[in-house]
């Protein structure tokens, strides 16, 4: 890293967007809980009757691309700051924030189909939903999302010591320019795919072939990261806005299944990296919107949101003959909103405050460690 000038005499110097990351944390970012809070819409207005007019496949396309930009934005910080990534802290972070959570809703599905107000389950099947497998082997039936979390999963199981390799090795436009090619290379495994098999819709779901919707997001985080890089290489805020909303569009557009289970994502991820770009940087417009405080609530329950609405939804299916498919879901939604707030409050909060105490602490080991090498070292 280049040195800095020195600051004038009785100034303090700039902070350092690399290394110098908000104190109140990752949701900092602007505008990243509106996107949490949009993507989460989408995905429920889809599973109440809204398919055709709402994309929710694309907003688990976007929770992906969102996932991707963060966690590569936090390690590029972390690695700048401390010349490493800590793989303990950072699996034990995604550990206590995806597994509890995962957990009780799965107990939740079970509970409710034994006792007959949802329908039975391949209970066989559940040792893949609890070891992130589903993408792979749908076998159990569970009305839960779980093959984006094992998406997910696998990216932060093989992610960080790429990106360590990477940062340690070359800069971050040289990363960005080889998470690209794992782009390409996803593109070409979703052609092959479709190419080879008659039913081709589960290409949507496998790892190998949507891992790439995640990277879009860590080429931004790389590669003209709006919170880092304070030099805007891609067009001013409203020609972005443009580009990235028309190339959205082509992808909603085309209907032709096979385009869809293909080009569609590398299309969206590109057009998303510059509406991402653009709406970070963009205090005027964007900021007040997506950092708004009913977004902010709607992301810090997204997660659950996304776990349990369907179970609900299932659950309140004996009512759509008297309220419709979308009185009776809006009703599976509102339960669900109910129970991630609960969830929220006595289950992920105290799992937080009690991981932060634990890294609080290695921290402080760490530091009396390198207290005791440099006294040995000075005896």
């Amino acid at each position: 890293m280049a040195e800095q000038p020195a600051p004038a005499a009785g100034k303090s110097p700039a902070p350092d967007p690399l290394v110098d990351q908000p104190k109140s944390g990752p949701s900092t970012i602007p505008a990243l809980d509106g996107f949490r809070a949009i993507a989460i819409l989408f995905v429920m207005c889809s599973h109440i009757g809204l398919e055709k007019v709402v994309p929710g496949q694309f907003g688990v396309t976007l929770f992906f691309f969102l996932s991707g930009y963060l966690i590569t934005t936090l390690l590029r910080r972390e690695f700048a700051r401390d010349g490493a990534i800590s793989f303990k802290a950072f699996y034990t972070r995604r550990m206590v924030r995806i597994i509890p959570p995962m957990y009780i809703a799965i107990l939740l599905a079970i509970a409710l189909s034994a006792s007959g107000v949802i329908y039975e389950l391949d209970y066989r099947g559940l040792i893949f939903d609890f070891a992130f497998l589903t993408n792979y082997f749908p076998v159990s039936g569970i009305p839960i999302g779980l093959w984006s979390l094992a998406v997910e999963e696998h990216f932060y199981l093989l992610f960080p010591a790429f990106a360590a390799l990477c940062l340690r090795r070359w800069d971050a436009r040289q990363c960005a320019i080889l998470c690209a090619v794992f782009c390409l290379i996803a593109l070409g495994l979703r052609l092959y795919e479709v190419g080879r098999l008659e039913d081709f819709t589960r290409v949507n779901f496998w790892t190998h072939t949507r891992l790439d919707s995640i990277l879009f997001g860590s080429i931004l985080a790389m590669w003209n990261n709006p919170v880092i890089d304070p030099e805007d290489k891609l067009p001013p805020t409203m020609v972005s806005y443009a580009i990235g909303v028309s190339l959205l569009l082509v992808g909603f557009a085309i209907r032709d299944e096979a385009f869809r289970q293909t080009l569609r994502y590398t299309i969206q991820g590109v057009g998303l990296i510059f509406i991402f770009n653009a709406a970070i940087r963009d205090t005027r417009l964007a900021h007040p919107i997506l950092n708004s405080r009913i977004l902010e609530y709607v992301a810090k329950l997204s997660y659950t949101l996304y776990l349990v609405h369907v179970i609900f939804i299932y659950a309140f299916k004996p009512l759509e003959p008297m309220l419709g498919q979308m009185g009776a879901g809006l009703i599976g939604v509102a339960v669900s909103f109910v129970f991630a707030d609960l969830m929220y409050r006595f289950v992920e909060t105290p799992l937080g405050r009690w991981r932060r105490g634990v890294e609080k602490g290695w921290k402080a080991q760490a530091m009396q460690r390198t207290s005791n090498q440099a006294e040995r070292m000075n005896g």
